[in-house]
């Protein structure tokens, strides 16, 4: 009886592998089904490494195309994540990756609303002696509220007193 080891079998498939990777001279004949892969220069759906700048990606995805540094838009978007930092536990690249989810979200309801005013006003909803609030859940609430049929105004007040500052 032979015993077939753990080498046989990986040669085996290495060689298995090798020929269905020959080609076949007849194939020559039939047109090239080869695609070609376009590189796609705007920002992808989400903001995935920690080094990319959350406020460059943001102002990128915004307005559809490639942002610079020195971009005014980016500055805008820095001040709203800077203030966001001082209300919300996540951090910047999630505050950037919600409010891109929640802008696309209004978009489809259509109601398109700017980046930067969404981070802005959603900031401005939590009071910060009460402690900082969840991003990604004042983005659910904001949200709901809105495809529910509230305006933004009326949205942001409701929002204010549940997070906003306790009367006393």
């Amino acid at each position: 009886m032979t015993r077939v080891t753990s080498r046989s079998r990986v040669v085996v498939a290495f060689v298995g592998l090798a020929l269905c990777a020959c080609d076949d001279e007849r194939k020559n004949d039939a047109p090239s089904s080869d695609a070609v892969r376009v590189e796609d220069k705007t920002p992808g759906a989400w903001l995935r490494r920690d080094e990319a700048d959350p406020a460059i990606w943001l102002a990128s995805k915004e307005q559809g195309r490639a942002a610079s540094p020195t971009d005014p838009r980016v500055e805008t978007l820095n001040r709203a994540l800077a203030r966001a930092d001082a209300s919300f536990l996540e951090s910047a690249r999630m505050v950037a990756n919600r409010t891109a989810q929640l802008a696309d979200m209004l978009a489809e309801a259509g109601m398109k609303e700017d980046y930067a005013s969404l981070i802005e006003q959603l900031s401005a909803v939590v009071d910060a002696k009460r402690g900082k609030a969840t991003y990604g859940e004042l983005c659910g609430y904001y949200f709901s509220l809105r495809r529910g049929g509230a305006d933004r105004a009326e949205t942001l007040r409701i929002l204010k007193e549940r997070f906003g500052a306790v009367e006393r």
